[in-house]
Protein backbone atom coordinates (compact mmCIF):
# COMPACT_ATOMS: atom_id res chain seq x y z
CA UNK A 1 0.00 0.00 0.00
CA UNK A 2 1.61 3.16 -1.32
CA UNK A 3 0.10 5.41 1.11
CA UNK A 4 -0.33 9.20 1.27
CA UNK A 5 3.37 9.84 1.38
CA UNK A 6 4.13 7.19 -1.35
CA UNK A 7 5.86 3.94 -1.13
CA UNK A 8 9.57 4.43 1.02
CA UNK A 9 12.41 2.59 -0.06
CA UNK A 10 13.66 -0.53 2.39
CA UNK A 11 17.29 -1.15 0.73
CA UNK A 12 19.98 -1.63 3.31
CA UNK A 13 21.64 1.01 1.40
CA UNK A 14 18.62 3.90 2.01
CA UNK A 15 18.78 2.96 5.44
CA UNK A 16 22.46 2.94 6.03
CA UNK A 17 22.19 6.87 4.56
CA UNK A 18 18.93 7.85 7.32
CA UNK A 19 20.81 6.80 9.78
CA UNK A 20 24.20 8.59 8.69
CA UNK A 21 22.35 11.40 8.46
CA UNK A 22 20.30 11.25 11.22
CA UNK A 23 23.48 10.66 13.59
CA UNK A 24 25.60 13.59 12.01
CA UNK A 25 22.77 15.91 12.39
CA UNK A 26 22.68 15.12 16.20
CA UNK A 27 25.96 15.49 16.29
CA UNK A 28 26.12 19.09 14.97
CA UNK A 29 23.60 19.81 17.44
CA UNK A 30 25.35 18.52 20.68
CA UNK A 31 28.69 19.93 19.06
CA UNK A 32 26.49 24.00 18.64
CA UNK A 33 24.58 23.29 22.56
CA UNK A 34 28.39 23.02 23.86
CA UNK A 35 29.75 26.34 22.31
CA UNK A 36 26.93 28.68 21.04
CA UNK A 37 24.72 28.87 24.36
CA UNK A 38 25.77 32.91 24.40
CA UNK A 39 25.54 33.91 21.15
CA UNK A 40 24.44 37.44 20.63
CA UNK A 41 20.32 37.33 19.57
CA UNK A 42 21.63 39.16 16.36
CA UNK A 43 24.38 36.46 15.03
CA UNK A 44 22.07 33.41 16.79
CA UNK A 45 19.08 34.88 14.37
CA UNK A 46 21.00 34.97 11.14
CA UNK A 47 22.55 31.62 12.19
CA UNK A 48 19.35 30.06 12.46
CA UNK A 49 17.53 31.25 8.69
CA UNK A 50 21.36 29.20 7.69
CA UNK A 51 20.61 26.41 9.08
CA UNK A 52 17.12 26.13 8.33
CA UNK A 53 17.80 26.65 4.76
CA UNK A 54 20.44 23.91 5.21
CA UNK A 55 18.15 21.60 6.26
CA UNK A 56 15.93 22.26 3.36
CA UNK A 57 18.51 21.51 1.20
CA UNK A 58 20.28 18.75 2.74
CA UNK A 59 16.85 16.27 2.76
CA UNK A 60 15.07 16.36 -0.08
CA UNK A 61 12.66 13.66 1.37
CA UNK A 62 11.59 15.69 3.79
CA UNK A 63 10.90 18.75 1.48
CA UNK A 64 8.90 16.65 0.14
CA UNK A 65 6.94 15.59 3.05
CA UNK A 66 6.42 19.25 3.85
CA UNK A 67 5.00 20.11 0.30
CA UNK A 68 2.42 16.58 0.47
CA UNK A 69 1.36 17.95 3.98
CA UNK A 70 0.58 21.65 2.87
CA UNK A 71 -1.33 20.16 -0.08
CA UNK A 72 -3.27 18.41 1.96
CA UNK A 73 -3.88 20.88 4.24
CA UNK A 74 -4.57 24.11 2.05
CA UNK A 75 -4.78 22.48 -1.51
CA UNK A 76 -8.31 24.17 -2.22
CA UNK A 77 -7.74 27.07 -0.69
CA UNK A 78 -3.86 27.88 -1.52
CA UNK A 79 -1.92 28.21 -4.70
CA UNK A 80 1.78 25.86 -5.40
CA UNK A 81 3.74 29.33 -5.16
CA UNK A 82 2.10 30.13 -1.91
CA UNK A 83 2.54 26.70 0.05
CA UNK A 84 5.88 26.96 -1.75
CA UNK A 85 6.43 30.16 0.43
CA UNK A 86 4.71 28.62 3.17
CA UNK A 87 7.48 25.89 2.76
CA UNK A 88 10.49 27.95 3.15
CA UNK A 89 9.26 30.32 6.09
CA UNK A 90 8.91 27.10 7.83
CA UNK A 91 12.27 25.66 7.27
CA UNK A 92 13.37 29.56 8.48
CA UNK A 93 11.78 29.31 11.64
CA UNK A 94 12.44 26.16 12.58
CA UNK A 95 15.79 26.56 12.32
CA UNK A 96 15.32 30.05 14.54
CA UNK A 97 13.96 27.70 17.09
CA UNK A 98 17.36 25.60 17.07
CA UNK A 99 19.02 28.16 17.80
CA UNK A 100 16.66 29.68 20.72
CA UNK A 101 16.80 26.13 21.73
CA UNK A 102 20.88 25.99 22.30
CA UNK A 103 20.71 29.73 24.25
CA UNK A 104 17.72 28.45 26.52
CA UNK A 105 19.93 27.33 28.77
CA UNK A 106 21.77 30.76 29.04
CA UNK A 107 18.72 32.51 29.54
CA UNK A 108 17.50 33.52 33.24
CA UNK A 109 13.95 33.48 33.96
CA UNK A 110 14.00 37.32 33.36
CA UNK A 111 15.16 36.89 30.06
CA UNK A 112 12.42 34.52 28.85
CA UNK A 113 9.97 36.92 30.50
CA UNK A 114 11.08 39.57 28.29
CA UNK A 115 11.21 37.52 25.12
CA UNK A 116 8.05 35.59 25.62
CA UNK A 117 4.99 37.88 26.00
CA UNK A 118 2.40 35.63 28.03
CA UNK A 119 -1.34 36.26 27.79
CA UNK A 120 -4.35 34.93 29.24
CA UNK A 121 -3.04 33.09 32.53
CA UNK A 122 -6.36 34.24 34.16
CA UNK A 123 -8.02 31.57 32.58
CA UNK A 124 -5.13 29.00 34.12
CA UNK A 125 -5.75 30.38 37.18
CA UNK A 126 -9.40 30.32 37.13
CA UNK A 127 -9.04 26.43 36.41
CA UNK A 128 -6.39 25.93 38.51
CA UNK A 129 -8.98 27.42 41.41
CA UNK A 130 -11.27 24.79 40.43
CA UNK A 131 -8.55 22.22 42.28
CA UNK A 132 -8.88 19.69 39.36
CA UNK A 133 -5.18 20.11 37.42
CA UNK A 134 -4.84 21.75 34.03
CA UNK A 135 -4.36 19.79 30.61
CA UNK A 136 -2.56 22.80 28.20
CA UNK A 137 -3.51 21.50 25.09
CA UNK A 138 -0.77 22.43 22.92
CA UNK A 139 1.42 21.09 19.71
CA UNK A 140 4.67 21.73 17.70
CA UNK A 141 3.43 25.62 16.92
CA UNK A 142 5.58 28.42 17.36
CA UNK A 143 8.80 27.69 19.52
CA UNK A 144 7.06 24.86 21.74
CA UNK A 145 10.20 25.05 24.68
CA UNK A 146 9.99 28.54 24.89
CA UNK A 147 6.17 28.31 25.48
CA UNK A 148 7.27 25.96 28.24
CA UNK A 149 9.54 27.73 29.67
CA UNK A 150 7.48 30.60 30.14
CA UNK A 151 4.76 29.25 32.13
CA UNK A 152 7.70 27.80 34.54
CA UNK A 153 9.15 31.31 34.55
CA UNK A 154 5.59 32.81 35.56
CA UNK A 155 6.09 30.21 38.30
CA UNK A 156 3.53 27.64 36.98
CA UNK A 157 4.01 23.41 37.84
CA UNK A 158 4.49 22.52 34.51
CA UNK A 159 4.53 19.06 33.42
CA UNK A 160 5.27 17.45 29.79
CA UNK A 161 5.34 13.97 28.56
CA UNK A 162 8.67 13.46 27.08
CA UNK A 163 9.07 11.43 24.30
CA UNK A 164 12.27 9.61 23.68
CA UNK A 165 14.32 10.45 20.48
CA UNK A 166 16.44 8.18 18.42
CA UNK A 167 19.47 9.12 20.11
CA UNK A 168 20.20 9.25 23.93
CA UNK A 169 22.50 11.81 23.90
CA UNK A 170 19.54 14.33 22.01
CA UNK A 171 16.95 12.82 24.41
CA UNK A 172 19.12 13.71 27.66
CA UNK A 173 20.12 16.99 26.10
CA UNK A 174 16.24 18.21 25.41
CA UNK A 175 15.79 16.70 28.76
CA UNK A 176 18.35 18.75 30.93
CA UNK A 177 17.27 21.71 29.29
CA UNK A 178 13.64 21.50 30.04
CA UNK A 179 14.70 21.03 33.93
CA UNK A 180 16.74 23.43 33.83
CA UNK A 181 13.63 25.91 33.37
CA UNK A 182 12.09 24.81 35.48
CA UNK A 183 9.62 22.12 33.86
CA UNK A 184 9.06 18.57 34.69
CA UNK A 185 9.32 15.79 32.43
CA UNK A 186 7.34 12.84 32.74
CA UNK A 187 8.90 9.71 30.63
CA UNK A 188 6.89 7.78 28.57
CA UNK A 189 7.24 4.91 30.80
CA UNK A 190 5.13 5.81 33.67
CA UNK A 191 3.65 8.58 32.10
CA UNK A 192 0.13 8.17 33.01
CA UNK A 193 0.47 7.21 36.36
CA UNK A 194 2.51 10.48 36.65
CA UNK A 195 0.23 12.68 34.84
CA UNK A 196 -2.63 11.46 36.88
CA UNK A 197 -1.22 12.03 40.02
CA UNK A 198 0.48 15.79 38.21
CA UNK A 199 -3.61 16.64 38.03
CA UNK A 200 -4.41 14.93 41.16
CA UNK A 201 -1.77 17.49 42.84
CA UNK A 202 -3.32 20.57 40.99
CA UNK A 203 -0.53 21.21 38.53
CA UNK A 204 -0.60 21.86 34.71
CA UNK A 205 -0.25 18.85 32.12
CA UNK A 206 1.19 19.95 29.05
CA UNK A 207 0.30 17.22 25.81
CA UNK A 208 1.49 18.08 22.85
CA UNK A 209 -1.84 16.19 20.45
CA UNK A 210 -0.19 17.53 16.93
CA UNK A 211 1.38 14.24 16.11
CA UNK A 212 0.18 11.05 14.01
CA UNK A 213 -0.18 8.54 17.35
CA UNK A 214 -0.99 5.48 14.50
CA UNK A 215 -2.68 2.39 15.43
CA UNK A 216 -3.04 3.86 19.31
CA UNK A 217 -4.91 6.86 18.16
CA UNK A 218 -8.56 7.31 17.28
CA UNK A 219 -9.07 9.38 13.81
CA UNK A 220 -10.72 12.49 13.89
CA UNK A 221 -10.91 15.15 11.12
CA UNK A 222 -7.48 17.21 10.65
CA UNK A 223 -7.53 20.14 7.76
CA UNK A 224 -9.93 17.96 6.20
CA UNK A 225 -9.01 14.49 6.33
CA UNK A 226 -8.34 11.64 9.25
CA UNK A 227 -5.69 11.76 11.20
CA UNK A 228 -4.73 9.18 13.94
CA UNK A 229 -4.83 11.31 16.95
CA UNK A 230 -3.88 10.19 20.99
CA UNK A 231 -6.81 9.85 23.18
CA UNK A 232 -5.15 10.63 26.22
CA UNK A 233 -6.02 14.27 26.79
CA UNK A 234 -9.41 13.41 26.24
CA UNK A 235 -9.20 10.20 28.62
CA UNK A 236 -7.45 11.95 31.30
CA UNK A 237 -10.21 15.39 31.16
CA UNK A 238 -12.64 12.78 31.70
CA UNK A 239 -11.06 10.58 34.50
CA UNK A 240 -9.89 13.83 36.38
CA UNK A 241 -12.23 16.94 35.92
CA UNK A 242 -9.30 18.46 34.60
CA UNK A 243 -9.55 21.76 32.43
CA UNK A 244 -8.25 21.34 28.85
CA UNK A 245 -6.82 24.67 27.98
CA UNK A 246 -5.40 25.35 24.47
CA UNK A 247 -1.95 26.95 25.09
CA UNK A 248 -0.33 27.67 21.94
CA UNK A 249 2.82 30.37 20.92
CA UNK A 250 3.88 31.96 17.87
CA UNK A 251 6.97 34.18 16.70
CA UNK A 252 6.88 37.78 15.82
CA UNK A 253 8.41 39.57 12.82
CA UNK A 254 11.27 40.98 15.70
CA UNK A 255 11.72 37.13 16.77
CA UNK A 256 10.05 37.92 20.25
CA UNK A 257 7.02 35.51 21.29
CA UNK A 258 3.54 35.36 22.52
CA UNK A 259 2.25 32.59 24.71
CA UNK A 260 -1.08 32.66 24.57
CA UNK A 261 -3.97 29.99 27.14
CA UNK A 262 -7.30 30.35 25.71
CA UNK A 263 -10.22 29.43 27.40
CA UNK A 264 -10.71 25.49 27.91
CA UNK A 265 -12.81 23.47 25.80
CA UNK A 266 -16.10 22.55 26.92
CA UNK A 267 -15.50 18.41 27.97
CA UNK A 268 -18.72 16.62 26.63
CA UNK A 269 -19.64 13.78 28.77
CA UNK A 270 -22.46 11.95 28.23
CA UNK A 271 -21.20 8.51 29.76
CA UNK A 272 -20.23 6.56 26.29
CA UNK A 273 -16.66 6.73 27.25
CA UNK A 274 -15.78 5.80 23.76
CA UNK A 275 -17.63 8.41 22.20
CA UNK A 276 -16.95 11.07 24.49
CA UNK A 277 -13.50 9.97 23.99
CA UNK A 278 -13.57 10.74 20.13
CA UNK A 279 -15.71 13.53 20.49
CA UNK A 280 -13.33 15.24 23.02
CA UNK A 281 -10.84 14.65 21.09
CA UNK A 282 -11.81 16.04 18.10
CA UNK A 283 -12.68 19.14 19.71
CA UNK A 284 -8.94 19.23 20.46
CA UNK A 285 -7.79 19.10 17.14
CA UNK A 286 -10.07 21.32 15.75
CA UNK A 287 -8.67 23.68 18.36
CA UNK A 288 -5.49 22.81 17.01
CA UNK A 289 -6.13 23.44 13.47
CA UNK A 290 -7.46 26.80 13.98
CA UNK A 291 -4.18 28.30 15.43
CA UNK A 292 -2.12 26.41 12.93
CA UNK A 293 -4.84 28.44 10.60
CA UNK A 294 -3.28 31.62 11.95
CA UNK A 295 0.25 31.19 11.66
CA UNK A 296 0.86 28.19 9.15
CA UNK A 297 5.16 28.65 8.59
CA UNK A 298 5.29 28.12 11.96
CA UNK A 299 4.12 24.25 12.51
CA UNK A 300 5.88 21.73 12.06
CA UNK A 301 5.07 20.52 8.39
CA UNK A 302 8.52 17.61 8.47
CA UNK A 303 5.95 15.27 10.43
CA UNK A 304 3.72 12.51 9.04
CA UNK A 305 0.71 13.89 10.57
CA UNK A 306 -1.65 11.65 8.32
CA UNK A 307 0.42 8.66 7.89
CA UNK A 308 -1.76 6.16 9.75
CA UNK A 309 -5.26 5.55 7.72
CA UNK A 310 -8.47 4.42 8.83
CA UNK A 311 -8.97 0.59 9.11
CA UNK A 312 -11.79 0.92 6.24
CA UNK A 313 -9.34 2.99 3.42
CA UNK A 314 -6.50 0.34 4.28
CA UNK A 315 -8.98 -2.50 3.50
CA UNK A 316 -10.15 -0.45 0.22
CA UNK A 317 -6.58 -0.58 -1.16
CA UNK A 318 -5.42 -3.68 -0.40
CA UNK A 319 -6.54 -5.20 -3.49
Amino acid sequence: MRGIYGTESRSALYQWQRRLQTRLGNALVLWMARRWQRLPSGLAERLGVGIGMLMRAASPRHARIVMTNLRLAFGREKGEAELAAIAKACYRHLGLCLTELIRLPAMSQYDIRQTVELRGKEHIDAALAAGHGVILLTGHLGNWELYGSRLAAEGYPLNVIARAQRDDQITNYIRRTREGTGMKVLHRGVAVRNSLRALKNNELLAILLDQNAGDDGVFVDFFGHLASTAPGAAAFALKTGAAVIPGFGWRNPDNTHVAVASPPVPLVASGDRDRDVLVNTARYTKAIEEHIRAHPAQWFWLHKRWKARPPEERAQEAP
